[in-house]
């Protein structure tokens, strides 16, 4: 396959709300940030969210899945790999997830899902409960299956083991196979000790705040840090389009104003199609500025209705080329 995916996987059940406030169930929720929590909040949370809310969506989800499934979408082969429970959310999740190869996902106890809140301003906040998403352990993994693919994209575990078992798949094809990683806020909020399974990737994902988290810094003393460990970053910047940063080269792309309904993995389209492109020899600029467009086509609709497909993202290349052609 060209890419395998290997992150959590979560069912994701994605709300509007017109009050944050009044949904929070003793919860730190806040517009734009993500969070874990026990399953002892979850029938206190979903209460407050029926009563106050509006269930939009139920919809795979998962950072890396949702890379892998927009570029399934794009017209590339791609898998996934991680842990889903024995119930009738990871039997949803797998019917939801046709395109993409499910058969390195192993089945536990009880599938992850995540509640998203799209509040008055549509930027989501995004409370996680892991299931056995904690659960992965390296002999999940079939490390020998990784070399099925082209490249491996990760994103982050709640737990330790998952991070263990992907400091594992790192070690394992280090030199051999390309990777990119999008840490996300979970994995940033544990600093350096992440950096050993950044080091040697192709490409880092991030958010500026996830930056300074990752590297306890500033942003520019982060993107010196950062490129010291990978080859190329980028920054996501939501409404304000994306940079990307290589040793030698800068650019950034601004974002077209796009009436939003659900910016839920809009970040992991960015990284999809970028991926796509790069992986297709493109040059990073303009796969950029082509992966910003398909993110900004993504926030049209709930979940991944609005991912766009093989064709949008080639007309969309078409048309920045010529942009680019005329620049």
């Amino acid at each position: 396959m060209d890419i395998l995916g290997i992150g959590a996987l979560n069912l994701d059940f994605i709300y509007d709300v017109e009050d944050l406030g009044l949904v929070k169930a003793g919860l730190p929720l806040e517009e734009g940030r993500e969070m874990t929590a026990d399953d002892t909040t979850l029938p206190i949370l979903r209460g407050k969210l029926n009563l106050f809310g509006s269930l939009r969506k139920v919809s795979p989800g998962g950072s890396a899945s949702n890379t892998c499934f927009a570029m399934a979408r794009m017209g590339f082969e791609a898998g996934i790999a991680g842990v889903l429970g024995r119930d009738k959310e990871a039997e949803f999740y797998l019917k939801e997830s046709a395109g993409i190869d499910t058969t390195r996902v192993v089945r536990k106890e009880k599938t992850g899902c995540a509640y998203i809140v799209n509040g008055r301003n549509k930027d989501r906040s995004i409370v996680v409960f892991p299931g056995s998403n904690s659960d992965l352990e390296p002999e999940d993994v079939n490390f020998d299956a990784l070399f099925d693919a082209k490249w491996i994209h990760m994103s982050s575990y709640v737990s330790q083991a998952g991070l263990r078992t992907q400091r594992r798949v790192r070690e394992r094809i280090a030199g051999i196979l390309p990777f990119s990683i999008d840490p996300g806020e979970i994995y940033a909020q544990q600093g350096r000790r992440v950096h050993p399974l950044i080091d040697g990737a192709e490409i880092l994902f991030m958010g500026e705040r996830e930056a300074e988290k990752l590297f306890s810094a500033g942003i520019e003393e982060a993107l010196r840090q950062a490129l010291g460990l990978v080859k190329m970053v980028v920054v996501k910047r939501g409404k304000e389009g994306a940079s990307l940063f290589t040793r030698d080269a800068t650019y950034h792309v601004e974002a077209d104003a796009v009436g939003v309904v659900d910016n839920t993995g809009a970040g992991d389209v960015l990284n999809g199609a970028f991926l796509w492109l790069h992986m297709r020899g493109i040059a990073p600029g303009l796969a950029l500025a082509v992966a910003v467009k398909a993110a900004g086509r993504s926030v049209t609709g709930y979940g991944r209705d609005a991912y766009p497909t093989q064709e949008e993202v080639e007309v969309l290349y078409e048309d920045m080329l010529v942009h680019h052609r005329k620049g």
